[in-house]
């Protein structure tokens, strides 16, 4: 009991780094042994683990060369977004089978492993990073510049060709793309503008049938119609006029002829004189209701005076009738003016018919235009329906055809590769190191855990000795200093095996040694590349001092 309370007071108490120097020295064994083991582990991993090469190539995303304000795109994607467009494009099935059976590169597994997996294990291999860059600053307006592509494979060739052949085919995968999405904008724009311009030559025969339908009524006629009627009804006028004119110079001329025949001839002036001022009255009358309404006060009048004179005519018109009557016994002579007379009459007969007929062409005509003039408003609402679709068309068409042209140039833009393109800025070459296993890392994190597992054994064998090893240890159980410390002497043959064990130790050293550096150049790197590598470095440490 005193023994183990004396071990726990000696834990408590400070550390005490000569007993820590007793015990390394005494437990170097438990210490070397853990740490070689656990080293040449580490160098056995890191020799047998396959070494995995890749090699990347960098594309770079360049900017149209032509002004956007001279010549638009019709592809508008974002960089990164038709990069991963490609990207899916590219990683298809069928194609990784393509590249796979290209370079063999899987060898025998080919044959051994199923499609599935095969593509999911070259999917895995294949690495896309995309590079971006922002000018402002700020994260959310980063533009992708760049992208690299890469494929690991424990064949450093193979990796060079595949990620040559993956460049490639995002190249013309990208330059495919672009030339058809153009080629499709540019013939989707034809064939909409080849709808239009079959539904505008439709509306152009709807139009050219319509206004022959309506030829007489079309809007652009209204003036000349109205020209038309407004000539017609003076026309008009102008012969009930003269009808009026010959129906009185007729009645005149049968006045004429009855006192001729009564051989009133001596009362003939008066009566013509009483004839031609009931004429000119009336003209007098016509012409100034053209300028005054029926109320004026000179209306009136001569409406009065004419009324008064047509009473006297008429009274000496039966005068001379009864005249005629008693006279026509006396005998049926020959008289040269009844003749002219009748000849007369029957012309002016002859002139009031015709004018008869004019007036009623002349009034079916005014009919025929006023009913057409009728007719104008409801054919203009039509024929501006008709126009109003024509106009929406050509405007469509004329903004397709312009559209289209804009489509063209683009696509004339992608065709000759002056747009936005992809462009092979440092190929993949074939890869010197490889980027797996990381033989250093392996090696230094074998050699920390070799030494942690060696302080940890040196450590668990100290707490499980119970044994006294020195005076100091001997006064801390006893509490009181030892009178005398007899040192421990060695024999020759103690010294020798110990010259021994160091001679070992230091022979186990050098050969560890010697066969991690033939592991390294067989395995890993020729020595003398490492060494040069070695030197080079150095020189360059030495210049910048």
């Amino acid at each position: 009991m005193s023994q183990e309370f004396s071990l726990n007071q000696e834990e408590a108490s400070p550390i005490n780094f000569e007993r820590i120097l007793s015990a390394a020295k005494r437990r170097f064994l438990f210490f070397l042994i853990p740490f070689i083991l656990v080293l040449a582990g580490s160098v056995a991993l890191a020799m047998l683990l396959p070494a995995k090469y890749s090699s990347w190539g960098t594309v770079l995303v360049e900017t149209q060369q032509i002004s956007p304000d001279l010549v638009e795109s019709t592809i508008t994607t974002d960089p990164d977004q038709r990069i991963r467009m490609i990207q899916q494009r590219v990683m298809t099935r069928e194609n990784l089978l393509k590249v796979i059976d290209k370079y063999n590169v899987y060898g025998e597994d080919r044959k051994v492993l199923t499609v599935s997996d095969l593509v999911g294990k070259m999917q895995d291999e294949i690495g896309i990073e995309v590079i971006t860059s922002s000018f402002s600053g700020n994260r959310r307006e980063e533009t992708t510049i760049a992208f690299t592509v890469g494929f690991n494979h424990q064949n450093p060739q193979i990796a060079t060709d595949v990620a040559n052949e993956l460049v490639t085919l995002f190249l013309s995968e990208n330059v495919r793309t672009r030339t058809e999405r153009a080629t499709e904008a540019t013939a989707f724009l034809a064939e909409e503008a080849n709808k239009v311009r079959r539904q505008l030559a439709q509306v152009e025969n709807e139009l050219v049938v319509y206004k022959q339908k309506y030829g007489n009524a079309l809007p652009e006629h209204l003036g000349l119609r109205q020209d038309m009627l407004d000539r017609s009804e003076t026309e008009i006028r102008d012969l009930r006029r003269d009808l009026r004119t010959l129906e009185e110079e007729k009645r005149y001329l049968e006045i004429e002829l009855t006192s001729a025949r009564s051989g009133l001839t001596a009362s003939t002036g008066g009566q013509s004189e009483l004839a031609r001022n009931l004429s000119s009255l009336k003209d007098q009358l016509l012409e100034a209701s053209t300028r005054l309404t029926d109320n004026h006060p000179t209306i009136i009048a001569l409406k009065k005076r004419i009324s008064a004179l047509e009473q006297q005519v008429e009274e000496e018109t039966r005068q001379a009738m009864a005249s005629a009557a008693q006279g026509s016994s006396a005998g049926n002579a020959y008289n040269p003016v009844v003749e002219r007379l009748q000849i007369r009459i029957a012309g002016t007969d002859d002139r009031i018919q015709a004018i008869r007929n004019q007036i009623a062409a002349t009034s079916k005509k005014v009919a025929e235009l006023e009913a057409i003039i009728i007719e104008i408003p409801q054919v203009e609402r039509g024929l501006a329906g008709l126009n109003r679709t024509y106009e929406d068309l050509l405007n469509k068409l004329n903004d397709l055809e312009s559209r289209q042209a804009q489509a063209q140039l683009s696509q004339n833009l992608e065709e000759g590769k002056k747009a936005e393109r992809f462009v092979l800025l440092e190929p993949p070459i074939v890869p010197t190191d490889p980027y797996s296993p990381n033989r250093k890392k392996i090696l230094g994190v074998g050699a920390m855990f070799g030494i942690a597992l060696g302080i940890a054994c040196v450590f668990l064998i100290e707490l499980l000795d119970r044994r006294i090893h020195s005076a100091s240890e001997l006064e801390a159980v006893l509490k009181h200093p030892p009178i005398v410390s007899i040192p421990y002497i060695q024999t020759k043959m103690e010294t020798s095996r110990q010259r021994m064990k160091i001679i070992l130790y230091l022979l186990s050293v050098v050969v560890l040694f010697a066969v991690l550096l033939v592991l390294v150049h067989f395995f890993y790197r020729p020595l003398d590349e490492i060494f040069y590598q070695l030197w080079v470095s150095f020189d360059r440490l030495l210049l910048q001092f």
